[in-house]
């Protein structure tokens, strides 16, 4: 899966420790053009929220039945400064659409080299 397939939900899961729907954005591009990067996950996001909204999300996993729904996205390549602004607006403008949202680094960045 990847932020450029904006027809596939890249992972979903109940977070143990929260009992929060997580409903996982895999973020592997870098952020040489950060304008494509953010449309792509615009794209990606808001075609989550559509499968949220839609009640798709519940057909397929009945047990987010009653329980918050967090968009999770992870990141290859850290985040520029200025994108930081960007991504806690989209959580803003998630929290609205009482949709969570949290980013951060994914496992196999952690791991790599230089990070």
């Amino acid at each position: 899966m990847s932020i450029a397939d904006v027809e596939t939900v890249d992972s979903a899961g109940i977070d143990e420790k929260t009992g929060e729907v997580v409903l996982t954005i895999d973020d592997g591009l870098d952020w040489q053009d950060e304008r494509t990067h953010f449309e792509a996950l615009e794209r990606k996001v808001n075609a989550y929220v559509a499968f949220i909204k839609s009640g798709r999300l519940l057909e397929t996993m009945p047990l987010a039945n009653g329980r918050k729904v967090r968009i999770a996205v992870y990141h290859r390549f850290e985040p520029p400064f200025n994108a930081v602004g960007v991504l806690e607006s989209l959580g803003r403008f998630l929290l609205l659409r009482e949709v969570g949202f949290s980013y951060g680094a994914s496992e196999a960045a952690k791991g790599a080299p230089g990070t």
